[in-house]
C-alpha cells in the first residue's frame, strides 16, 4: 500500500484529502507543518501533497526545497505535488523541482487521479 504525506494547515481540506485518497486505498498522514511533515517524512513514503502556503508565514515550498536537496529522511525524488491559489507561484514551484502543480480550486478527484498516475509512471520507471 503507497504512503501519501499532506501538508495542509486548513483541516476541512486535510479531512477531504485524507478521506478521498484513503478511499483510494494510500495509507494516509495528514500534517498541519513543515516539522510535521518532515517527522512523518520517513523512508517508506511515497508522496506528498503540500500547499504553498501554510499557517504562521511558513511556505511549503520549503519543504519542497528540503526533500530535493536530501535534508529528509525520504527519497530526494520522492513524488510531490503541490497547491495554492496562487497562480503567480507555479513557475517557480516547478523550477523547485515539484512533480506538479494545482491551482485552488482544485478538483479533487482530478488530484487523485494525477497522483495515481505519476505514481504509476515513478513504478514503471524505477
Amino acid at each position: 500500500m503507497k504512503s501519501i504525506v499532506i501538508v495542509d494547515d486548513d483541516a476541512t481540506n486535510i479531512g477531504l484529502l485524507k478521506m478521498l485518497f484513503e478511499l483510494d486505498g494510500y495509507n494516509v498522514f495528514p500534517c498541519k507543518s513543515i516539522e510535521e511533515a518532515k517527522a512523518a517524512a520517513t523512508e517508506g513514503i511515497d508522496a506528498f501533497v503540500i500547499d504553498c502556503h501554510l499557517a504562521q508565514g511558513m511556505s511549503g515550498l520549503a519543504l519542497l526545497q528540503d526533500i530535493r536537496k536530501g535534508q529528509t529522511a525520504v527519497d530526494k525524488n520522492t513524488i510531490t505535488v503541490m497547491v495554492s491559489g496562487d497562480h503567480r507561484l507555479e513557475k517557480e514551484v516547478m523550477a523547485t523541482g515539484a512533480n506538479y502543480f494545482f491551482l485552488k480550486p482544485y478538483s479533487p478527484s482530478e488530484l487523485s487521479n494525477k497522483l495515481q498516475t505519476l505514481l504509476s509512471e515513478k513504478e514503471h520507471s524505477g
